[in-house]
C-alpha cells in the first residue's frame, strides 16, 4: 500500500479552487433577485462549500495535522452548515409561494402572515450569507497564508500537480447564477 497522502496536493487545490469558487459566489447580491436566483447562488454555494469541506478532510489524511489545518475544516464546516440553512429557508420560502401549498391551506384564515412569513424568510437567507461575508473577510488573511504555506511544503513535483489541477478548472459541475 502506497503513501495515504499520495494526492494530498490534488485535494489541496480542489480545496482552494471550489473555496475560491464559493467566495466568487458572494459578488451576487441576494437583494432584490427572484426566488430561483436566490436559490441557484445558495446551492451552488452549498455545493462548492461542501466539496471544499470534503477535500480538505482528504487532505489531511494520514498525516498529523497541524492546528489551523484543523480550523480551517471546522471553519468550513460552520461555513457549509450556514449555507445549508439558508438554502433551508429558501425552500421554505418558495413553499410559501406556491398557492397550493400546505403552508398556505393551513394558515388560509390569515393570507398577512403568509406574506410576512415570506418576507422574514428572504430576510432571514440574505441575512445570514451576509453574515457569511463578513467571516470570509475577517478569515481571509489566515486563508490564504493556509494556502501558500501548504503550496510551499509540498515538493516541486506535487506544486507541479497542484497548480495543474488548481487551473484545470475541476470543479463541480455549477452553472453561474442569472
Amino acid at each position: 500500500m502506497g503513501k495515504i497522502e499520495l494526492n494530498r496536493p490534488v485535494h489541496l487545490a480542489l480545496r482552494d479552487k471550489n473555496y475560491e469558487e464559493v467566495l466568487g459566489l458572494f459578488k451576487y447580491a441576494l437583494e432584490g433577485r427572484s426566488l430561483a436566483s436566490r436559490k441557484r447562488i445558495i446551492s451552488a454555494m452549498e455545493e462548492h462549500i461542501s466539496t471544499a469541506y470534503e477535500q480538505a478532510n482528504f487532505a489531511i489524511r494520514g498525516l498529523v495535522a497541524e492546528q489551523r489545518e484543523l480550523d480551517f475544516i471546522r471553519f468550513l464546516r460552520i461555513f457549509l452548515e450556514a449555507v445549508a440553512a439558508a438554502g433551508n429557508i429558501v425552500v421554505h420560502e418558495e413553499i410559501l409561494n406556491q398557492d397550493s401549498s400546505f403552508l398556505n391551506r393551513f394558515l388560509s384564515d390569515n393570507p398577512g402572515l403568509i406574506r410576512e412569513f415570506r418576507d422574514s424568510h428572504r430576510a432571514r437567507a440574505t441575512g445570514i450569507i451576509n453574515d457569511l461575508k463578513v467571516m470570509v473577510r475577517s478569515t481571509e488573511k489566515n486563508y490564504l497564508n493556509l494556502k501558500k504555506d501548504n503550496y510551499e511544503t509540498l515538493p516541486p513535483d506535487e506544486q507541479r500537480r497542484y497548480t495543474l489541477m488548481y487551473r484545470s478548472g475541476k470543479v463541480s459541475p455549477i452553472t453561474t447564477p442569472r
